[in-house]
Order: structure tokens, then sequence, then C-alpha cells
């Protein structure tokens, strides 16, 4: 193992496991239980209850210093005031991490802030490496570690991590979503309280991870924010980017921040800014977080920022080279064409059938807007731009549709130097209606009753009667 990463194998790819409180009445511990059993580990489990000989078709045990064997994981699912002791026990008997699902402590009132101070100060004691607490679980997909109550699914192991402030969110937000478009993680784990090991552990244990190729955060507030830009930093200079959605912006956001996990998000712009020098690429929501992370997980970084953009749509493209330009990607001044400007209508076309021109970037009218001027066809291949005089009515549309005073075929040969289409169309934008007041109104005898009554009625319903005849 690299030395560098923190030794958090016993927490994420634990051989042996020893659930604390599972019983199947509790739907926490019940649920988690039959994840784990059912979603592909193969580790040995060892379910620890007094209240129980026997549950899942296996011993259950008094506690943990019965267990046959010092586990690598305990799972605690208990009343937060057993928390301590079942830790402090586990250490004792060797145990090197704990998951503790309990919730209750510094996020719920000041007794449960007391019991997670006296928590941190046990792990650290004992030397055990601890999730949580208030946390909903994590997975090892690549291993089959599927250690939480709210994965409703067996998930795919991918190469993206997610490390979330919250549970909810991380099991039933992220993986669901991503689940359904076919985007899969390597490592899930919600951060609960961090009374031991904080958000910022799991980042560097990710980074560390050669099947994790893209790292995803969620973040509320951290205690150290400096290690974390560093962590960060390091992740994104070897090759791994972090993506994180930052909560907080509003003060709305951060009070509901401090009574979901007790965390204190902090400035706003302070945490733009460290994102930004840390090389963290900072996304709006989940969509956006899921879809940046499954394009870091299938593809290699690209050699330069040089980028083409094809779009059947002018609008798109215009917008995508905005978004491109705000992002430092560089774009191509103009349009190349390998053999010239396009000739006819029929080449410039996306079908043979369509009287639609393309457009290129490269090429722009030079007919001058102040002298109405349009494209008419020449003896020789190449239009040339002729007087107003010589365009068709004014009133009619582009193409070989007839109008009142004359008709227009498009011509076969057209110049880009006429416009982005190769031609100039008229100016007014008036649909033809010739001879429209000569031309009789068709109403049929029913449409003319049924109009006549509701003139009627709407003449009585303003003077006070709201009932047509």
């Amino acid at each position: 193992m690299d030395q560098s990463r923190p030794d958090l194998d016993p927490l994420f790819d634990p051989d042996s496991v020893a659930v604390v409180g599972a019983s199947p009445d509790s739907w926490y511990s019940a649920r988690l239980m039959d994840n784990l059993l059912d979603y592909g580990y193969e580790g040995t489990v060892y379910p620890v209850n007094p209240s129980r000989d026997e549950a899942w078709g296996r011993t259950c045990y008094d506690g943990i210093d019965d267990v046959p064997e010092a586990v690598d994981l305990a799972v605690v699912s208990v009343p937060r005031e057993h928390v301590v002791d079942v830790v402090r026990d586990a250490g004792e008997r060797g145990v090197p991490a704990a998951l503790v699902i309990t919730a209750g402590f510094g996020e719920a009132d000041e007794e449960g802030a007391e019991l997670e101070a006296e928590l941190a100060a046990v792990a650290e004691e004992q030397d055990v490496r601890v999730c949580g607490p208030n946390c909903i679980g994590l997975a090892n997909v690549r291993s089959g570690t599927v250690l939480t109550s709210t994965c409703s699914r067996k998930p795919d192991p991918g190469h993206i991590g997610l490390a979330s402030h919250s549970g909810a969110l991380a099991f039933t937000t992220f993986f669901e979503r991503a689940a359904d478009e076919d985007v899969d993680f390597a490592h899930i784990v919600s951060t609960g309280n961090e009374a031991d090991q904080s958000l910022t552990d799991y980042v560097e244990y990710m980074a560390g991870d050669p099947e994790v190729d893209v790292i995803c955060v969620y973040v509320e507030g951290l205690d150290d924010p400096r290690r974390f830009v560093d962590v960060a930093s390091a992740a994104t200079r070897s090759g791994t980017p972090v993506l994180a959605v930052k909560i907080g912006r509003s003060d709305v956001a951060q009070a509901a921040a401090a009574s979901h996990t007790g965390s204190l998000t902090g400035s706003d712009a302070v945490w733009e800014s460290a994102l930004w020098q840390a090389g963290v690429e900072r996304v709006p929501d989940v969509p956006d977080l899921i879809g940046r992370a499954s394009v870091h997980a299938a593809f290699d970084a690209p050699d330069s920022p040089r980028t083409c953009i094809a779009s059947t749509s002018g609008g798109l493209a215009t917008l995508l080279a905005d978004l491109a330009d705000a992002r430092g990607l560089e774009l191509p001044r103009s349009l190349p064409t390998p053999n010239g400007p396009c000739s006819t209508w029929r080449n410039c076309s996306p079908s043979a059938n369509s009287t639609t021109p393309r457009t290129s970037a490269a090429t722009g009218p030079k007919c001058s807007p102040k002298s109405p001027t349009t494209c008419s066809p020449t003896t020789g291949s190449t239009p040339t731009c002729s007087p107003s005089a010589s365009r068709p009515s004014t009133t009619g549309r582009i193409g070989s549709r007839t109008t009142s005073s004359t008709s227009w075929t498009a011509p076969t040969t057209l110049s880009s130097s006429c416009g982005p289409a190769g031609k100039t169309p008229p100016t007014s934008t008036t649909r033809n209606r010739t001879n429209a007041s000569a031309r009789p109104r068709r109403f049929s005898t029913t449409r003319r009753t049924r109009w006549t009554r509701y003139r009627r009625w709407s003449t009585t319903a303003r003077r006070g009667s709201a009932s047509p005849r």
C-alpha cells in the first residue's frame, strides 16, 4: 500500500465485519445486513445482539468481545448512549475501524455534542478509524462491501469516488440517479458528523486508489479547509479530477446545513476562490456532477484546450462557443473549407432535397447593409451583388413561390460573399395577402349562428345577465 495513503482499507475493504445492534426488527440494521449479504460481500459477518441467539442464519454474539476473531470493521447501530462504550471495546479488542450509523450527536443537542467529543477522544486513544457518527454508511462497490440501509439495488462497479456530507444525497440521490443513467461508482461514503475521519481523509484515500478516475464531493463545511485545498490540489496534479457541489450560498442554506450535520458552511466567496486555486471544478447541482464525472471516467484528459464545435444549429453552436470561451477553451476564429466556398445549394445542403443552405462562421456578408442589394446569377460561375432594383418583389417569399407581381426561383449558383446563406433575403417579412379584401369570409351557417349568440351573450352579461339564450 502507498505509504502516503491513509490507512482506511479496514473501513472500505474489510475481510470481516461485526454488526453491533443487528436485529431483524430494526429497519436500519436489518436493511444494512440484507444489503451486505445480498450485494456480494465475500468476507465474514458476525451479528452482535445480546437479545438474540440467532439472526440471518448466524449466531448472534453478546458483545464485540465475544466475537471469535478481531474483525476489521465494527458497524455500530445502537442507542447513542452506548456508542462510546462499543467503540472503546472494539479498540481494546484490536478492531482498527468503526462505522457509526447512530444519530443524535452534535447535530441534535448539547448532550449529543458532549458524546461526540467523547467518541472522538476514544477513537484517538484506541487508534480506531471512525466514520460518523450520524452517517448512512459507505460502499466499496468494487469489492462488494455495501454497508448502508438505503441502497435500493445492487451497484455495479465503476471508477468514480463519492464522498458526501449528506448520506441521503449520497445513496438516494447521487447513486440512484447515476444508476438510472448507467453511471457507476467505485466508492461511496457518507461522512456524517466526522468525529474522527473527515471528508478530506476520504478524498485523499480515493486519490491513491488506481481504480478511481474522478472524485466527487458534496461539501457543507470543513473544519480544516486548508488541508482540503492541499489534498484536492495534490489529487488534481496527479491526474485525478475533483468535482465539488458546495452548498451554503444563501443564509437559509447555511442555517439548514448547521441543523443537518452541525456544519458551518463559511463564506461562499472564500470557498469559490479556494476551490478555484485547488483546481477543483465546482458544479451547481446533482445532474451536472453526474454528467461531468461520467465524462471524466470515460475519457482521458485532452492534450490541449483546442476545441471544435460541430452542430446542426447555428444558435446552439453560438451558445456553446460562449460556454467554451468562458472555460478557457480555444476555438478556431474561422471555419476553413477545404474546397473553397460552397458552389451550389445542393452541395451546401444537409440533404439533396433541402433548400436551406448551411452557414459558415468563416464567411459573412460583404454587401453594405446601407445599400440594399441582392444576389443574382451571372454568366460566369461566380455571382455578383447587384443593385436592389433587380431583386424580387419585397412582398414575396424566398424560393419559387409566386407573388402578386413576380416569381423568383433560387439561382443555381450563389456566392458566400452575398451573406452567410449565399443570398440576401427580401427586407419585408409581410406574407402574401394578394386581394385579401376581395376574398369572401367563409363562415358556415352554424359558425355564424354561434358567433351571433356569443355577441348577444357578451352584451347581456355586461348588463347583468349571465345566461345566453
